[in-house]
């Protein structure tokens, strides 16, 4: 079985054409308007409540870098939307059924599968493009992450919004006020409630028990 996404060709150029824009900000010294945002296709009419957040990809070489991002995103959805998360086991095992294994990337009637198996109003993926923990002459950790970040129709599995986000540590020490943050978790949950925020600022419709129901 073949298990190459169909959609790599345009990823790749949409991750192409994401960073040429990131290298323009960082040129003109805007680097304050990340993350970039952009949105391919309108969000379904309503409220989105049950969400799965499906494995991400890792090309950073950091070790387990997906899996923290994943769960990071998961838990950062729960806590800031009351969203319904679909339990991590309930993904593992429609991948399994799929005979997907980590690392590759769904095609799109793949996660068209998923979402129904999994009763996933949409899905959120993501791919780790950088993450390292630099050190400073005094041998303080200063973490550096580069991801992007998708929402999908769960009904076709292709992609509405897409994001880029490039956080270190320090970036925080003067803009937040509250010091560099020295962890690679830290750094993941910041940047995780950023881009989840910029969703809801874009449109993404918080839920409640009642729009679960």
């Amino acid at each position: 079985m073949n298990f190459k996404s169909v959609e790599v060709e345009p990823l790749l150029r949409l991750r192409l054409l994401l960073f040429m824009v990131f290298i323009g900000v960082m040129l003109s010294g805007c680097a304050e308007t990340v993350p970039l945002h952009r949105e391919i296709k309108p969000l379904p009419q309503g409220p989105l409540c049950r969400v799965a957040v499906l494995p991400f990809l890792n090309d950073s070489g950091f070790p387990l870098a997906d899996v923290l991002l994943q769960k990071v995103f998961a838990a950062q959805l729960l806590r800031s939307g009351d969203h319904l998360v679909i339990q991590e086991g309930e993904v593992v095992k429609a991948y399994q059924q799929l005979q997907l294994f980590p690392g590759v990337s769904p095609g799109l009637d793949q996660l068209k599968v998923i979402a129904d198996r999994v009763n996933a109003q949409f899905l959120l993926t993501g791919i780790v493009l950088e993450m390292r923990e630099d050190r400073s002459d005094h041998q303080t950790v200063n973490p550096l992450i580069i991801l992007e970040v998708q929402l999908r129709d769960a009904k076709n599995g292709e992609i509405l919004w897409t994001t880029f986000h490039r956080r270190k540590g320090t970036d925080y020490k003067k803009t937040m006020h509250f010091g560099t943050i020295h962890t690679v978790t830290g750094l993941s949950r910041q940047m995780a409630v950023e881009i989840i925020n910029l969703f809801y600022e874009k449109g993404l419709q918080q839920c409640n028990e009642l729009s679960q129901l």
